[in-house]
């Protein structure tokens, strides 16, 4: 999807942003822990939270709504990626990951192996910008998971409520 993204927007042929190629290794460290680290907080406490009231969907697109406005202060700092793109498309990507996420975090028992691996990869330095043209993807992505998973997305109590494992209930 990116790599699409960059070929509408004609940046395929771009050069590789590091150079010398040996820097992309601490950008990749750096991406390896700060977007993941942020899921301890979406997927590990608040989702849980929310899907005890919402069902998954609601619960999804609840925390995609907060996760999207956690972002705003990113979107107002100068030389930052975030600097650059607009915040609608932003805003709606946002969300539907967040939807995406739901059903893997949920489908995976409230671990947060995949939902730190798909941040992960969401923000890896070496993927081309392809804002805007990964929303579309993405929105489209989220709907077809939401279909393909309406019995559980759209049942209240089908979501793990579990907050992080350390609660120590097996609650699913």
């Amino acid at each position: 999807m990116f790599y699409a993204g960059a070929a509408l927007k004609g940046s395929l042929g771009d050069p590789f942003p590091f150079s010398p190629w040996t820097q992309v290794f601490p950008a990749l460290a750096l991406h390896l822990f700060l977007g993941p680290i942020e899921e301890l907080g979406w997927r590990g406490y608040a989702l849980p939270l929310l899907q005890r009231r919402l069902n998954p969907l609601g619960a999804g697109l609840l925390l995609g709504l907060v996760w999207a406005v956690w972002h705003i202060p990113a979107f107002l700092l100068g030389g930052t990626v975030h600097s650059a793109w607009s915040f609608g498309p932003f805003f709606a990507g946002v969300i539907a990951v967040s939807v995406i996420m739901t059903p893997m975090f949920n489908a995976a028992r409230g671990s947060l192996l995949l939902p730190f691996l798909y941040h992960f990869q969401m923000n890896n330095p070496i993927w081309p910008d392809a804002q805007p043209w990964d929303t579309a993807g993405f929105v489209g992505i989220a709907v077809a998971v939401v279909w393909l998973n309406r019995h559980t997305m759209l049942q209240r109590g089908a979501g793990v409520t579990r907050v992080l494992p350390s609660e120590g209930r097996a609650e699913a």
